[in-house]
């Protein structure tokens, strides 16, 4: 049974959207970015008829990391503390306006990086061609929907990457950035991360699995 309390709130939290076509994620106990890619799932889903998104969470960084999603997409977002280790958010979800078919491709592109060089060849020249292919992506009309960085990549997200700047860039324009907790300690660069959150091998594979197009780099 739900506390007096939490109906209340709730319908204070959704009270504009009153007979709104209604969609419930529960992702307590599921670590990031997992809440995240369930939303971005449902975002798709009712993209074509509109209506309303209700998630709960149970860690700050989920919350953070869907609200950042959801300015990037620029969906309306309202989140509500009901408990210490308990959140709820409504995100609205307007009707699909036409879109073009390279704003359909990149808004569900997954792009992963496995090492920091692109290409074979000289080492310096890779580094210079894929922080050029970085930047190139912030240039885009739709950015990608996640970045997913792993083995040697992971020094793509360190405090001291050329490409971090356009990395954060791309994190303002909604685009996911997850890097590999088990790669960051095997580098001993955990400390040093300094864009996006850290993810496991379960969650890059379930944002492989869910994407419409990886690329790998």
């Amino acid at each position: 049974m739900k506390s007096v309390k939490e109906k209340k709130i709730k319908q204070l939290l959704f009270y504009k959207k009153e007979g709104a076509l209604m969609k419930k994620i529960n992702a307590i106990g599921k670590p990031c970015p997992i809440p995240v890619i369930e939303t971005k799932k449902a975002v798709r889903e009712m993209k074509s008829d509109g209506g309303q998104i209700e998630i709960s969470v149970d860690n700050e960084i989920a919350v953070q990391n869907i609200k950042k999603m959801a300015v990037g997409l620029g969906l309306e977002m309202t989140q509500i503390q009901l408990e210490k280790d308990k959140f709820i958010m409504s995100i609205d979800v307007p009707k699909e306006q036409e879109q073009t078919k390279s704003e359909i491709s990149n808004s569900e592109l997954v792009i992963a990086f496995g090492k920091r060089t692109m290409g074979e060849g000289d080492a310096d020249l890779g580094e210079i061609l894929l922080k050029s292919y970085i930047y190139s992506l912030t240039e885009l009309d739709t950015p990608p929907e996640h970045l997913l960085f792993f083995n040697a990549g992971a020094f793509l997200t360190n405090q001291n990457s050329g490409a971090l700047k356009d990395l954060q860039t791309l994190a303002e324009q909604g685009t996911q950035i997850s890097t590999c907790g088990a790669c960051l300690d095997f580098y001993q660069i955990k400390d040093t991360l300094a864009v996006g959150e850290i993810t496991n091998m379960y969650g890059i594979t379930e944002v492989m699995a869910q994407a419409k197009k990886v690329i790998n780099i």
